[in-house]
């Protein structure tokens, strides 16, 4: 059972499962997804596998980092898992993506296919550098809500459009939120980072600002006419202040204390606060 547990941390689960989760959600707000359907199954697979990919490959890469910075959930930095099993795992994934990759529509077929290769560089070597440190992991999450919108055909509609793009600032203000808690490790192994170059005051500064206005872009379907079942939809409205308030909670705790303790803290909050406002979204179109 300890055993498993090293392997969820490992591939993160969660969320990798949340990736999935944003396919199919996306799915259903472009009012593609409507059943249990074939080619949605495959994309979902397809992304599945693609974020194992990455995060074996990840940790793998950042072995001397993490152990730097005591990361006691890199189970391999504590030597729970040989880093040989990783690379082992990156390229099964890796396979398993590209070949159920081949089996769909043309546009998410191309995304899969390049993004993948392109990620799995970015993780051996292109995240050192400071301009695509945190923007392409940004760009990954638009990625899979793209893939969501095109699974079935080819009409990217704009509400897909605008999620994707709340999405990419949420995960900016995510990255630049751990890069805070990383810093030590980071700067020892010349990663160029936001917290590095300008320290961690500003930087959870620069994660609050981007963070929360994202935040605040969330109830603008109630407001703004970009689909008919949010717009003046108070229970969405309602449901949507949730994850806006307890934003804001989480923002207040990195303004007062940068410690890597109560950014791996705020990680989890931070997820979960992800989790519910995609939930707000759903129940808001389904119900």
């Amino acid at each position: 059972m300890e055993t498993l547990r090293y392997y969820v941390r490992l591939l993160r689960l969660e969320r990798a499962v949340s990736a999935v989760f944003g396919v199919i959600l996306t799915g259903v707000i472009v009012g593609d997804l409507t059943a249990i359907q074939n080619e949605y199954v495959i994309a979902c697979l397809a992304v599945f596998f693609s974020a194992l990919a990455n995060f074996s490959l990840n940790d793998y890469q950042d072995i001397e980092i993490d152990r730097r910075n005591g990361r006691l959930d890199r189970p391999l930095a504590q030597g729970q898992i040989p880093p040989r099993t990783a690379l082992i795992i990156a390229c099964i994934s890796s396979i398993l993506a590209v070949t159920l990759s081949l089996l769909m529509n043309p546009i998410p077929k191309l995304m899969i296919l390049v993004g993948l290769p392109v990620s799995l560089v970015y993780n051996l070597r292109l995240k050192r550098y400071l301009v695509l440190k945190n923007l392409f992991t940004g760009l990954a999450n638009v990625g899979v809500v793209l893939i969501g919108a095109l699974v079935s055909d080819t009409i990217l509609e704009p509400l897909a459009l605008y999620i994707a793009t709340v999405g990419f600032f949420f995960s900016l203000s995510y990255e630049v939120m751990l890069d805070i808690a990383d810093v030590e490790g980071d700067m020892a192994q010349g990663v160029d980072t936001l917290p590095g170059r300008f320290g961690s005051k500003n930087a959870a500064w620069f994660s609050i600002m981007i963070g929360v206005g994202a935040i605040f872009a969330d109830p603008l379907p109630f407001f703004i006419h970009i689909d008919t079942r949010l717009f003046g939809d108070y229970l969405f409205l309602a449901l949507i202040l949730m994850p806006i308030v307890n934003r804001l909670r989480i923002s207040r705790s990195l303004l007062d204390d940068q410690s890597p303790e109560n950014i791996f803290h705020l990680k989890k909050r931070l997820f979960r606060n992800l989790q519910l406002g995609g939930l707000c979204y759903l129940i808001g179109f389904l119900v």
